[in-house]
């Protein structure tokens, strides 16, 4: 229902009017998933989040939790996503009222030109942007191979990486109905600031998440 909310009325409802529909939806959803399947979650680092400031937020992926929590973190954001998501229908075209970047990863070349060219026009414009390094969701346990696309988006916009990493794949399994009662636990890191190469944005990327996941799976 909510997202043939967003389609009908996307037309005269402004963007950042959407994004905030979107967030009080998903932290409805969230409160749903604690009522009926006792899934909760703990979160530090809050006060690490920049205000009035756009950001490449780079999150570790394992279940369905993470992409409705990482909506209502009060920034409006742009998600980073496969282009075959927005077919279908109703929830792919409600996606699309809320300007992701959608990605062709069959042609690599081309999707990294449409992340630069797409991220840099959404940073520019105040809204972050959300990535998932590792491209897909991995199990559990460890972080799986992460691409350079947050480290290259953030260092050419000029803005800082807001590294989070979560646990929620034990909890909240992809492709499944069934949730596990249990605490989702999330950690938000320190901005790495656009300051030194793409090449060293990464490596303190990956290797906060590297090990701020160890010690939460």
């Amino acid at each position: 229902m909510a997202s043939t909310l967003l389609v009908v009325t996307s037309p005269v409802v402004k963007r950042h009017f959407r994004f905030k529909f979107v967030g009080y939806c998903n932290r409805t959803v969230l409160h749903w998933m604690k009522i009926t399947c006792g899934v909760t979650f703990e979160i530090k680092g809050l006060n690490n989040i920049p205000k009035d400031q756009p950001l490449v937020v780079a999150c570790n992926h394992q279940g369905d939790w993470e992409t409705f929590y990482l909506l209502t973190m009060g920034l409006p954001v742009s998600t980073v996503l496969k282009r075959e998501l927005l077919y279908i229908p109703f929830f792919g075209w409600a996606l699309a009222m809320l300007n992701p970047i959608a990605i062709d990863r069959k042609r690599k070349t081309n999707a990294l030109k449409q992340l630069s060219q797409q991220g840099c026009e959404r940073l520019g414009a105040g809204i972050s942007v959300l990535i998932f390094p590792e491209g897909t969701r991995c199990p559990p346990g460890k972080l799986g191979p992460c691409t350079k696309g947050a480290a290259m988006l953030a260092h050419q916009a000029g803005v800082p990486i807001l590294p989070i990493v979560q646990n929620s794949g034990h909890l909240s399994p992809p492709h499944k109905w069934l949730k596990h009662a249990g605490k989702v636990d999330v950690r938000i890191g320190k901005p790495i600031i656009a300051d030194v190469t793409t090449k060293e944005m990464h490596a303190q990327m990956v290797g906060w998440m590297t090990e701020n996941l160890a010690e939460i799976s």
